[in-house]
C-alpha cells in the first residue's frame, strides 16, 4: 500500500497538470493560427508578384511577418515561454500595422483604400491579440491608441498632401467600419471577463457548499446526490452503499488532541479516495463517518471493495497514532428504497459490525442476512492499550 500522505503530492499532480492543459490547448491554437497566417502571407506575397504594379509594403514586409511565423513555429512546437512569443508577435504585427498606414497615403489616391483597409483587417486581429495577452483593461487602451493612431495618420498625411477632409471619403467609411468592430469585440471581452468572474464565484459557491472542508471531500449534501443516482438507477444492479465508521476515533481525539484527529481524518479521507473505484464516491457522511456509492456494483462486489478498504487502513501508517482501523457496512439498492431505508440499512449492518468486535465488514441486502466477515487479526497498535 502507498504510504498514507502521498495524496498531498497526487493532489499536486493533479493541479500541475490542470494548469498545464490550458497552456497546451494555447499552443496548439496558436500554431493552427500561424500556420493560416503563414498560407495568407505566402499567397498574397505570390499575386503581388504577379501583379503589374507590386506593393512594396507586401514585397518586403511579409516575407519578415514570414520569417517571424517560422520563428514563432519553432518557438511553440520547442515548449518555451509563451508569454515571450506573445510578445514578439504584438510587437512585429504593431509594427507591420504603423508601417502600412504609413505607406497607404504615401501611394496614389486610388490605392489608398485597398491598402488602408488591409492596415484596418490587421488592427482588428492584432486588437484580437492584445485581448488574448493582456488584462482587459490593457488591452482596451492599446486597442484605443491604436485605433487613434490608425484613425490620425492617414488623414494627417493627406491634409499634409493638401486633401481635403471630402477627398477620401471611403476611408472614413473604413475606419468607422473598424471602430464599430473594435468596439464589439471590446464589449464581448469585457462580458466574457464578467462571465467567467460570475462563474467562477459561482463554482466556488458550489465547492463550498458541497465539500466538507477538514477533508475536501463531498459533504453530506453532495452524497444525497450521489445516493438519489443510485435510487433512480434503471436495471437490476442498481449499485451499493458503504458507510465506515472510523474506530476508537472519541480514543484518538482525547489521547491525542482534536489537532490530531482532524489530521487523521484528513489522512483517511486521502486513503479512501485513493483506494475507491474510480466510478464510486467516497464522502464524509458526518464526524468520524464516510460514506461511499458504488453504481452497478452488486452487494458481494461491494464487499469485496469495503474489504479492501477495511485492510487498506489497518496497513496504513497515520500521523502519531499509528495504525487506524474501521467498521463497515455495506449495502445494495433495492426496489423501492428510499434514502432512509438504503441508509438505515447500511447504518444497521456498521452497528452489527461494531458490536462484532470492531475492524470488520458487515453485509445486509437482499436475499443475505446480515453477517460480519472472519474477525481480522489487526489491531490498531497505538490503541491496543486503551
Amino acid at each position: 500500500m502507498p504510504p498514507v500522505d502521498a495524496a498531498p503530492a497526487a493532489t499536486s499532480r493533479t493541479a500541475t497538470a490542470a494548469v498545464a492543459a490550458p497552456d497546451r490547448l494555447r499552443r496548439r491554437v496558436y500554431l493552427g493560427a500561424t500556420v493560416l497566417g503563414s498560407g495568407v502571407l505566402i499567397g498574397s506575397w505570390i499575386i503581388n508578384l504577379q501583379s503589374l504594379r507590386s506593393d512594396p509594403y507586401i514585397s518586403i514586409g511579409h516575407p519578415i511577418l514570414l520569417a517571424q511565423c517560422l520563428w514563432i513555429m519553432v518557438w511553440l512546437l520547442q515548449g518555451r515561454a509563451l508569454h515571450v512569443a506573445e510578445r514578439v508577435v504584438f510587437t512585429v504585427n504593431a509594427t507591420a500595422l504603423l508601417t502600412q498606414l504609413l505607406l497607404a497615403p504615401l501611394n496614389a489616391d486610388g490605392q489608398i483604400i485597398g491598402l488602408a483597409s488591409a492596415a484596418y483587417w490587421m488592427l482588428v486581429a492584432i486588437s484580437i491579440l492584445s485581448f488574448l495577452i493582456f488584462n482587459s483593461r490593457q488591452a482596451l487602451w492599446l486597442c484605443a491608441g491604436m485605433y487613434t493612431l490608425a484613425v490620425a495618420l492617414p488623414w494627417g498625411i493627406l491634409l499634409a498632401r493638401g486633401a481635403g477632409l471630402g477627398a477620401s471619403a471611403d476611408l472614413g467609411r473604413v475606419q468607422l467600419t473598424c471602430g464599430a468592430v473594435l468596439a464589439l469585440l471590446s464589449v464581448l471581452a469585457w462580458y466574457k471577463e464578467r462571465f467567467a468572474a460570475e462563474q467562477g464565484r459561482r463554482q466556488l459557491f458550489e465547492h463550498l457548499a458541497y465539500t466538507d472542508p477538514l477533508t475536501q471531500l463531498p459533504n453530506r449534501h453532495a452524497l444525497y446526490v450521489e445516493i438519489d443516482r443510485l435510487l433512480t438507477a434503471g436495471g437490476e444492479r442498481r449499485g451499493s452503499l458503504i458507510l465506515l465508521d472510523i474506530d476508537h476515533f472519541k480514543r484518538i481525539n482525547d489521547g491525542f488532541g482534536h489537532t490530531v484527529g482532524d489530521r487523521v481524518l484528513g489522512e483517511v479521507a486521502a486513503c479512501l479516495r485513493r483506494e475507491v473505484p474510480a466510478h464510486g464516491c467516497v464522502g464524509r457522511w458526518g464526524g468520524e463517518e464516510f460514506l461511499i456509492t458504488l453504481p452497478g456494483c452488486s452487494p458481494a462486489e461491494g464487499q469485496a471493495v469495503a474489504e479492501r478498504l477495511r485492510r487498506a487502513l489497518a496497513h496504513g501508517v497515520f500521523s502519531q497514532v499509528g495504525s487506524v482501523t474501521a467498521s463497515f457496512g455495506v449495502t445494495s439498492c433495492q426496489a423501492g428504497d428510499d434514502l432512509h431505508h438504503l441508509t438505515g440499512r447500511a447504518d444497521r449492518a456498521l452497528y452489527t459490525a461494531k458490536a462484532s468486535g470492531r475492524n470488520r465488514v458487515v453485509v445486509a441486502g437482499a436475499g443475505l442476512s446480515e453477517h460480519p466477515v472472519a474477525p481480522p487479526t489487526e489491531v490498531a497498535p497505538a490503541l491496543a492499550g486503551q
